[in-house]
């Protein structure tokens, strides 16, 4: 499309950056100049959560801005759970109730046929796990091997950041990573990442000095709120988390790597 001209940034993360995008829009553009099919699984999975009723933004097309895939979706007004937890620390609970009941709601979603089978996703994920021993992969291989599949849509990175509070509630958003499956393997992801990650470097300060804050009570508050709309085999959430902490621990993050350890330890790996 046509250079639209200067900018306005008004967020971004790992995977993008957000600018203004005329009346009540946003343009979410990927990083990745390569990320074009990553941008086609993030519109058709935020496509299906949003007509489903799901909590998630309508998206409007699907661009190309400067040599990088975009998608233009609706703005939602408000904080993230994290930065809202960060400036209320007392509201931990209910960012975690919010967060459970966003992912319940969105599980009862059917994948659409279009979207990758969250098995072929870890299992890419560690086929280039560079940063993690070849018998932890190889460990990771075989159990996830064993594990069963789904036919529902996944988020692929629900966490306290990627929640935003709107108007008419909390609303999921960054959604590069959906898949369809097994609801326990993005519950078993979400439940690793409030244990175990910590902000992007890019997160406000008072993110960042918070991020500990209530831990234990968000991923307790988050896992009640889920089984409370929707039932989840603990077991299955269970056996997905070794497979899962192989392919976090393969990216490498500052602060990570012994947690991870430990887990993989206790769950009897190599």
């Amino acid at each position: 499309m046509a250079d639209p001209g200067p900018l306005n940034r008004i967020g971004e993360g790992r995977e993008a950056e957000i600018f203004e995008w005329g009346d009540g829009r946003v343009l979410r553009l990927l990083r990745d100049p390569g990320g074009r099919a990553r941008a086609e699984i993030e519109a058709t999975a935020m496509a299906a959560a949003h007509a489903s009723g799901s909590r998630a933004p309508a998206v409007h097309e699907l661009v190309e801005v400067r040599g990088r895939p975009g998608l233009v979706i609706d703005r939602v007004s408000g904080m993230d759970l994290l930065s809202a937890v960060a400036r209320r620390p007392w509201t931990v609970g209910a960012a975690g109730r919010a967060l459970g009941e966003v992912q319940a709601q969105l599980h009862e979603t059917d994948a659409p046929r279009g979207l990758p089978a969250v098995s072929d996703v870890v299992r890419d994920r560690l086929a280039s796990a560079d940063a993690a021993a070849d018998e932890l992969v190889a460990f990771a291989q075989e159990r996830l091997a064993r594990l069963p599949g789904g036919d529902r849509l996944l988020h692929g990175d629900l966490h306290p950041a990627n929640v935003l509070l709107g108007e008419s509630g909390p609303v999921a958003i960054d959604w590069v990573r959906a898949a369809r499956g097994d609801p326990a393997a993005d519950v078993a992801w979400t439940r690793l990442l409030l244990r175990i990650a910590r902000p992007h470097a890019s997160s406000p300060r008072l993110v960042r000095r918070a991020h500990g804050i209530g831990r234990g009570l968000m991923e307790d508050a988050y896992v009640k709120a889920y089984t409370r709309v929707r039932d989840i085999d603990v077991e299955r959430v269970d056996a997905w988390e070794p497979v899962l902490a192989v392919a976090r621990l393969a990216t490498d993050l500052a602060g990570e790597r012994d947690a991870l350890t430990g887990l993989l330890a206790r769950a009897g790996a190599p």
